[in-house]
């Protein structure tokens, strides 16, 4: 089946003498005031918890870490080699989200139309999730690209029969499986898919095929040795650790958490569209053998039921770990605004058009907020601990305030947080002068750097916070710790929270 000359009737048809590259040239317009934007959030707003995390890893560069593969350390390793600026690793991210934006529109153009494709990048483009991984540091900034352009050459599939196409496949899918664990489900789609229909099955009596698959197993290679070398793990925190629901948590309060979240993230008027579109993909692809829809629900259904199972077994999942679910959806979404006429597509036009002015009201308000606490006020219940900007700002103080009491407690003297991500925030803005341990309760990565234990006897300047409030007597006994000084985190005159900064030397309370 030729995916191009199946289209159904547009709801605003390009006039004759209107070309299908004007579609290419709106969403390139589209994905670079997209990049701009980006850009310039990323240079006006300092690292967040995680991404300092995520920074601190390339310092020490490594086959794999602890928590993800090792693709988001080491394009950070590179960026740092070129500037010392701290935003400048989310350049990295802003470039990934606009090659991901390219892709999807090739993708959506390829199955639907170059409008079709155009709507598709504007649906994802206003979900929040695929704004924020392509301003923030994060493995899902590499993973979407990757898993649009794996989509796109499994599309080929379907038509085209040159023995390389697996081999390109297996590539990609080893790539992106080098950004996050979560691109081994492409293995399962691509099978479904194959298997899927006539016109797809020959390819499973083609060695090229199963060649694809040593391909992406060989480029995965570093992570499989790591784990190997490391008692696996990675597959012991995805697969065991976090799979327990918080403390009192039953199964219907799980399913609201991860509801909630989604809701939040991938926005409350189009991930219900979405959902809804999932089961006419699948409906389009039972009832119509239609293989563009075909393609599609494989790649979305079972990819979103695993991952919210696992969401709901995990009481510290993240919401973003659906994101490449959706991908497939919102070029479903592209290609039913294209097709829909009549009153139903004046509905969809008006429920797009919503949703969009939603996003750009939510992105106003944002903006005020990076630049201004005025809205504080406004918000009925506002919690400074939760809000990831405070985690952005204050830290040249806390700098200052560490450097000032290891100057005093001597040579010798180490920093100590009990949190990965404040442990990673303290690496990052002292620049790991002096060094930075992080005696954590739970296993981390700095375990694996040889920086969870302070050294025997040396003074630590131990730093906690509002948000990560530890006992730095818990996390360092064998040392006594005073409180020396507070630094507030400040927001114009505002306090949005506290870090605290204790002395600890190796007078045992009990030798006093």
């Amino acid at each position: 089946m030729n995916f191009a000359t199946k289209h159904e009737t547009q709801l605003l048809a390009l006039p004759a003498d209107e070309p299908a590259s004007v579609w290419t040239e709106r969403v390139a317009l589209l994905i670079g005031v997209a990049t701009v934007v980006r850009l310039l959030i990323a240079a006006t707003m300092g690292l967040t918890d995680t991404e300092a995390y995520y920074a601190q890893w390339a310092r020490f560069p490594d086959w794999s870490y602890y928590d993800h593969p090792p693709l988001v350390a080491w394009t950070t390793w590179v960026a740092q080699r070129l500037t010392a600026i701290p935003w400048a690793v989310r350049v990295g991210p802003a470039l990934y989200a606009a090659a991901f934006g390219a892709l999807v529109y090739r993708l959506g153009a390829r199955l639907f139309s170059p409008r079709a494709g155009f709507l598709a990048v504007a649906v994802l483009t206003a979900m929040p999730a695929f704004a924020l991984i392509g301003v923030l540091l994060n493995p899902e900034g590499l993973l979407a690209p990757l898993w649009a352009l794996f989509l796109l050459l499994l599309a080929d599939l379907d038509e085209r029969d040159e023995p390389w196409r697996p081999l390109a496949i297996g590539a990609v899918v080893g790539v992106a499986f080098l950004a996050k664990y979560t691109a081994i489900l492409a293995i399962p789609v691509t099978l479904l898919y194959v298997a899927g229909a006539r016109s797809t099955r020959v390819w499973l009596r083609r060695p090229s095929f199963y060649l694809g698959g040593v391909v992406a197993l060989a480029i995965a290679t570093p992570v499989i040795a790591w784990n190997h070398a490391h008692d696996w793990p990675s597959l012991r925190l995805h697969l065991a650790e976090r799979m327990t629901r918080l403390p009192g948590e039953g199964l219907a309060a799980a399913l609201g958490r991860v509801a909630t979240a989604q809701l939040a993230l991938f926005h409350p008027l189009l991930l219900p569209a979405l959902v809804l579109l999932l089961g006419y993909a699948v409906w389009r692809a039972v009832a119509r053998h239609d293989e563009r829809y075909r393609l599609l629900a494989t790649a979305s259904l079972p990819v979103l039921a695993f991952l919210l199972f696992m969401m709901v077994r995990a009481g510290d999942s993240e919401p973003h770990w659906t994101m490449v679910a959706y991908v497939p959806l919102g070029i479903a979404a592209g290609g039913v605004l294209d097709a829909a006429t009549g009153r139903l597509g004046r509905f969809f036009e008006g429920y797009f058009h919503l949703a969009v002015v939603l996003s750009l009201a939510a992105a106003a308000l944002c903006a005020i907020h990076l630049r201004s606490p005025l809205l504080l006020d406004s918000l009925p219940s506002y919690d400074a601990s939760r809000d990831p900007l405070n985690e952005t700002i204050g830290w040249a103080r806390v700098q200052r305030a560490v450097a000032q009491h290891a100057a005093a407690l001597g040579p010798g003297t180490v920093v100590a947080g009990a949190h990965n991500v404040l442990c990673g925030h303290l690496d990052a803005a002292t620049g790991d002068t002096p060094r930075v341990y992080c005696a954590s309760p739970r296993r981390t990565e700095f375990d694996f750097v040889g920086r969870r234990t302070p050294p025997p006897n040396a003074p630590v300047v131990f730093v906690n916070s509002d948000r990560y409030p530890d006992d730095p007597a818990l996390a360092l006994p064998l040392l006594r710790c005073v409180d020396a000084e507070e630094v507030p985190v400040l927001r114009g005159d505002r306090v949005m929270g506290h870090y605290r900064i204790h002395e600890c030397t190796a007078d045992r309370v009990g030798a006093l």
